[in-house]
C-alpha cells in the first residue's frame, strides 16, 4: 500500500512516492533508449523484478500501486487487454507527454492481474509530465477509468480515484484515504514553495511502518533523491544523465558510483554504505 503524487509549483514539477510493502528486494535501473534515458524502480515479485515506478529524461513519470475496489467490482479483462506492466516501456520509451500516451493506449483496455482470492484488489497507475498534465488510470467495465489532474497537484493512494471525481478531498474513503487527505492538506498549504524538501516532508507524513523507500524526482534537473527504510536522514542522489548514484546526506563521505550494467540492487547499495 503506497502513496504517490505529482505537484506543480511555480511552473516546476516535483514527483514523489512511498513504496510500502513487506521486506523484499529492490532494484534501481538506468538505461538509454534512442535519445532518452530511462529510470526504473523495481521490486522482486516471485522470481522476477516488476517495475513499480519509472521516469524518463523528458520528465515523464509513471507509477503503479495497489487499489482496493468495491466488493461489487468485477474485472472484464480478456487476453487482448493491456496490463499495468505492459504499459511501462510503452509510456517511458514512446511518450514525452501524458497526452501522447492516449495515442499509444488507443482503444486498448487496461486490465490488472489479480489474485482470485482477492478479486477486488488490483492496481492503478499514475502518469504525469513536467508541463502540468497528469492522469490516473483505473480498470473499468470494458473501458478505462481516467481521472485527470485538477488544479496544481494529483495524489494516488489505494482507493479508486475514479469513484471520487466530484467529491471534496476530505470526503474520500477506503484504504489510504487518511494518507490522501494528509498529503492533500500538506501539499495545498505549501504549494507556492514546493520543492524536494517539501516532497520528502509529505512522504514522511504519509509513511507507514512498512515503508521500504521514499523517492522524489526533480525533472527540471533529471535528478532522483531516494531514502530507504524510513531513514530520511540518509539520502542518495541519482543523476539520470550521468547514470550515477551518490551518497548525499547523512553519510560520513560523499561517494559516487556508476550504474553497473545499468542496474544496482538496493541490498548491495546499503551494504556498501553501512
Amino acid at each position: 500500500m503506497c502513496t504517490c503524487f505529482a505537484v506543480y509549483s511555480q511552473e516546476k514539477a516535483i514527483y514523489g512516492m512511498n513504496f510500502d510493502t513487506e521486506e523484499i528486494d529492490l532494484q534501481l535501473k538506468v538505461n538509454g533508449y534512442n535519445d532518452m534515458t530511462l529510470f526504473y524502480f523495481a521490486a522482486l515479485a516471485g522470481n522476477q523484478y516488476r517495475d513499480i515506478a519509472g521516469f524518463n529524461s523528458e520528465g515523464l513519470f509513471i507509477c503503479t500501486q495497489a487499489v482496493k475496489y468495491g466488493s461489487g467490482f468485477r474485472s472484464s479483462c480478456d487476453e487482448n487487454d493491456w496490463t499495468a506492466f505492459d504499459i511501462f516501456d510503452e509510456a517511458l520509451k514512446k511518450t514525452r507527454r501524458t497526452s501522447e500516451f492516449s495515442g499509444v493506449l488507443n482503444n486498448r483496455v487496461l486490465s490488472y492481474p489479480r489474485n482470485p482470492l482477492y478479486p477486488d484488489l488490483g492496481l492503478h497507475t499514475i502518469i504525469a509530465d513536467k508541463t502540468g498534465d497528469a492522469i490516473i488510470l483505473e480498470e473499468g467495465n470494458d473501458t478505462n477509468i481516467v481521472t485527470p489532474i485538477h488544479n496544481d497537484f494529483i495524489i494516488m493512494t489505494n482507493f479508486p480515484n475514479g469513484d471520487f471525481k466530484e467529491a471534496n478531498y476530505n470526503k474520500v474513503y477506503g484504504i489510504g484515504a487518511d494518507r490522501y487527505i494528509c498529503a492533500h492538506e500538506y501539499i495545498d498549504n505549501n504549494i507556492h514553495s514546493f520543492g524536494v524538501n517539501e516532497a520528502f516532508e509529505a512522504l514522511s507524513k504519509t509513511s507507514q511502518e512498512n515503508t521500504l523507500c521514499s523517492i522524489v524526482y526533480d525533472p527540471s534537473k533529471n535528478e532522483i533523491y531516494i531514502s530507504f527504510k524510513k531513514d530520511l536522514k540518509k539520502k542518495w542522489k541519482i543523476s539520470i544523465m550521468e547514470k550515477t548514484i551518490q551518497s548525499l546526506e547523512g553519510f560520513l563521505s560523499n561517494n559516487k558510483i556508476q550504474f553497473t550494467n545499468g542496474e544496482i540492487f538496493v541490498k548491495d547499495l546499503i551494504r556498501l554504505y553501512k
